[in-house]
């Protein structure tokens, strides 16, 4: 049992899932295997089979703590909200000190809607646990929401000191900073960070991103593949938060160019992520394919299914390596991570059939426009001008059949404003 939860924290979730259904197997009612096959099955993107396996493991023992705290984690991940408060209350009534409990309660009232309750709950979880960051993170977004900003900078600063890695803290501090008219602090953050791991990709990237400097063309591999692999196992949920619509859009220009699906095309899901806009897709595919950058992103989407091929690798190399071999490429939200589009959208043209479509989304930037037409902005994503947009497809040879103003999400209570873009390489000669 101490190896398979091992192999479960260190994400080897095959080996850990083997090791699980052996004990069980040995004896069916074993509540350990019973709630880490819970916390498995969560991870693999199954939150109600999670939930059912940790019943069952409550039922044989109603006094464990972290299962009840668990089954609150996967109640709040189906946004049974009430439920989850129910449970986390379960177990801090058996266990007063239970820190993750305080904090998971704090995050799971803030979602009801019960500000001053979420407030005591995360104060409580850090008493508990002064080095506890999340707990102090999410009480800074709290205290941000409520307009306690001074307290919520104060927050964020435990939480970078509880933990100087954590990547959501740093950008949730600089961006208060900024909003505060702070920006030079918010870029001293950065600094302090780069000071403390030079290497860091993530401190580098940001410190270009919040300093005013001249941005890079892209973010660099090592960026997107830390900061995609540290978020994969929350991902879903976390876009769930904020709203996330990039690939019902994609789905509906999709659509709209195509018509209805008949399984007939070579299709590739670039930068798939977890695999979002897999079952969008599936529809239109002979043959899926998926590339994204991040292993464990990669992980997360062969879990979800659907895809004939699933590959880790950089989107320019691998669109440049395949030559006519798509009908129809789409991109939700993964061009935002390139400043410079021209050499992408010609890899992508070369990999396309006479007559495929291109689909994607980019972030608007701010008017006016940058001169350059792109901006590397304070979140670490880059946002692209309708017209420089417009002027790379063009460059590269392929047709503007739309450009579309949509939301993609919100982010700090407000939509981002975001482009669906359409476009096709020129039909077969005659």
């Amino acid at each position: 049992m101490k190896r398979a939860v091992e192999l479960l924290q260190q994400g080897r979730l095959d080996e850990a899932d083997a090791l699980l259904r052996q004990s069980l197997r040995q004896d069916p009612d074993q509540v350990d295997a019973l709630h880490f096959l819970g916390v498995l099955a969560a991870k693999r993107g199954r939150p109600e089979e999670g939930v059912e396996l940790i019943r069952r493991a409550l039922a044989q023992n109603p006094y464990y703590v972290d299962a009840l705290n668990n089954l609150g984690n996967l109640l709040l991940t189906g946004d049974r909200v009430d439920e989850a408060v129910a449970a986390y209350r379960r177990a801090i009534a058996l266990a007063p000190d239970h820190a993750n409990a305080h904090a998971n309660l704090g995050i799971a009232l803030r979602r009801s809607g019960k500000l001053p309750e979420a407030v005591a709950a995360l104060r409580q979880a850090t008493a508990l646990e002064p080095r506890h960051a999340i707990a102090h993170y999410h009480l800074a977004k709290l205290l941000a929401d409520l307009g306690r900003y001074e307290e919520a900078v104060a927050a964020y600063r435990e939480a970078i000191r509880a933990d100087p890695s954590h990547v959501p803290s740093h950008d949730g501090l600089a961006a208060l900073l900024h909003d505060l008219g702070r920006g030079e602090e918010a870029a001293a953050l950065y600094r302090q960070w780069l000071d403390r791991d030079p290497g860091s990709p993530v401190a580098r990237h940001m410190l270009a991103a919040n300093s005013g400097g001249d941005p890079p063309g892209r973010a660099a591999d090592e960026y997107v593949r830390e900061l995609f692999d540290g978020m994969a196992d929350g991902f879903d949920r976390h876009l769930n938060t904020l709203e996330y619509r990039a690939p019902e859009w994609i789905a509906r220009a999709v659509a709209a160019v195509l018509g209805a699906p008949e399984r007939s095309l070579a299709v590739l899901d670039a930068g798939c992520g977890t695999g979002l806009c897999g079952p969008f897709l599936r529809p239109y595919a002979r043959r899926l394919e998926g590339v994204d950058l991040s292993s464990r992103m990669v992980e997360r989407a062969r879990e979800r299914g659907g895809y004939d091929e699933l590959v880790v690798a950089e989107l320019t190399a691998f669109l440049t390596a395949r030559h006519q071999a798509y009908d129809l490429i789409a991109s939700a939200d993964t061009l935002v991570y390139f400043g410079e589009l021209a050499t992408v959208c010609a890899a992508a043209a070369g990999a396309l059939r006479p007559g495929g479509w291109l689909v994607f989304t980019a972030e608007l930037p701010p008017d006016p426009p940058p001169a350059s037409g792109f901006h590397l902005q304070r979140s670490g994503r880059y946002s692209h001008s309708e017209g420089y947009v417009r002027g790379v497809l063009e460059s590269a040879g392929m047709v503007v059949a739309s450009l579309e103003a949509v939301d993609l999400r919100r982010e700090g209570g407000r939509p981002v404003a975001g482009l669906l873009v359409a476009s096709h390489t020129a039909p077969a000669s005659a």
